[in-house]
């Protein structure tokens, strides 16, 4: 029968992205493009991973410090949250590492060179908070006393070491964290943290209030009767996540992610493959990339620690670039609101912000890089017009990301049978026996399963034929051809 058959390429069962944008590596800012672009080499992986990544990460150096301004009544934090989706083997360990490690290395040499100070700190409150306790027990003091020294208290900081990255992390100590340390940049190469705030550790009740929050750093007001209040007055959290299908399914299909906006809070991407043709011996990332990359986060951070103005500082357009945005917006990311983007109009409707979060981190990156101040020197029309390039490349991805979470259980079913089918390299096999093997709590019945294999069938994945039992020892039955294309 299989040498009869004329095979031809199975038909998707859905999309799968081949034909979507390339990230536009040359779009990002100099030091950090050459950063992507080696990260990509060494790892044998696609350069949007990295280039997402990085521009996530890179994004917390300026949380709390700039707004990009658009109109008067309009500004965006620069904090990006992105979610790279890729299946196991496509090295989104080794990629995060390389990012995240100037991260941590300058954490571990900052706290080392502060340690006095905060143990001093620590010391000098712990002094002040016996000496208030005393002072209350007293009969004689008077309200002033009490006050003037809960105010001195109030003027030394906490003592606590710097934090920059988290990783698996509860809601309740994401409260105690961002507390302490006013932003904070989420990092991981597995996104399973955010099943912590869908419900995991509270009987399946969400807490996604904060998570929400640190996006654009809304004020965050936290009382329970078993603690005082916690008021974060601009908490401020950059998410860098990589997670596989699986998850992201998870999160795409959740209704609690979908109706808060958290789905439309992420910036996608959903890198290309090329497992299967990696090779070993792949250059290292260059010393002096690597010496560059690392030099440009500890000067970004070491500028963000040193701004202690409660007041953050905003950039500007220049009158080109204003006047391009404003008719990008009402030209095309309005109107498309309504075609391409109509069944994901929750991120549509972010999308002109994301582009401005965008502008504001390369024109920052561009500003370090050239010793200028961020905040006078204009956003010009060369950034918006990278930022677009980039823009558009996360737009395509989050439609596509959307219409992966519209997929009909039918798609699955058919997935889950092919899936079986690879892992047991099945080239021919009776009908009956497949049913066996993929029986499952998806299929109700051998009829359901029989619905499956005709959707296979019509795709081009299998062919089917009626057989007869040989010498009447076997039952009749049908025969499963498997397309040796797939």
């Amino acid at each position: 029968m299989t040498n009869e058959i004329r095979w031809v390429k199975p038909t998707p069962l859905r999309s799968d992205g081949a034909n979507l944008l390339k990230f536009p590596v040359n779009a990002l800012p100099p030091v950090i493009a050459d950063m992507a672009d080696a990260v990509a080499a060494t790892t044998s992986t696609d350069v949007a991973m990295a280039g997402t990544s990085i521009l996530s990460a890179v994004s917390y150096c300026f949380s709390g410090v700039y707004r990009m301004a658009a109109k008067r009544d309009h500004t965006e934090p620069l904090v990006l949250d992105t979610l790279t989706i890729a299946e196991p083997s496509f090295k989104k360990s080794p990629v995060i590492s390389l990012i995240k490690k100037p991260y941590t290395d300058f954490t571990r040499d900052w706290n080392k060179k502060h340690t006095q100070e905060y143990f001093t700190a620590q010391s000098k409150r712990k002094l002040l908070e016996n000496k208030l306790e005393a002072l209350e027990k007293k009969n004689d003091v008077t309200a002033e006393e009490i006050a003037d020294l809960q105010i001195k208290l109030s003027n030394i900081p906490a003592g606590n070491l710097r934090r920059i990255t988290v990783d698996d992390v509860t809601p309740e100590s994401l409260v105690k964290l961002l507390e302490e340390n006013g932003t904070l940049l989420m990092i991981s190469d597995e996104a399973g943290m955010l099943g912590n705030f869908s419900g995991r550790y509270s009987n399946n009740i969400p807490n996604l209030d904060l998570l929400l929050k640190t996006w654009n750093g809304e004020t965050y007001i936290s009382d329970r009767a078993t603690r005082s209040s916690i008021i974060l007055p601009k908490p401020y959290m950059s998410i860098c996540l990589a997670c596989q299908p699986y998850v992201f399914e998870g999160l795409i299909s959740n209704p609690t992610f979908r109706g808060s906006g958290l789905t439309a809070r992420f910036l996608y991407c959903f890198p290309e493959s090329n497992i299967g043709f990696r090779k070993y011996d792949t250059p290292a990332v260059p010393e002096a990339v690597s010496e560059n990359y690392r030099e440009l986060i500890c000067k970004l951070l070491s500028v963000k620690f040193a701004y202690h103005d409660e007041t953050e500082q905003y950039l500007h357009f220049d009158s080109k670039a204003y006047s391009e945005f404003v008719d990008y917006y009402n030209n095309f990311i309005e109107p498309h609101l309504i075609t391409d983007m109509a069944f994901c109009k929750d991120w549509g409707g972010k999308y002109h912000g994301e582009l401005l979060r965008l502008c504001g981190i390369i024109h920052c990156i561009r500003c370090a890089l050239n010793n200028s101040n961020p905040a006078e020197t204009p956003v010009t029309l060369d950034t918006f017009c990278n930022a677009v390039e980039i823009g558009e490349y996360f737009r395509e991805q989050a439609i596509y990301a959307y219409s992966l979470g519209d997929v009909d259980l039918g798609t699955i079913k058919a997935e889950k049978v092919l899936a079986k089918i690879r892992s047991r390299h099945i080239t021919n096999i009776r009908q009956n026996d497949l049913y066996k093997l993929c029986r499952c709590t998806l299929f109700r019945n051998a009829a359901d399963f029989g619905e499956t294999m005709d959707m296979l069938e019509e795709y081009n994945y299998l062919r089917r034929e009626k057989v007869e039992g040989a010498n009447g020892n076997n039952k009749s039955g049908t025969m499963v051809f498997i397309n040796p294309l797939i």
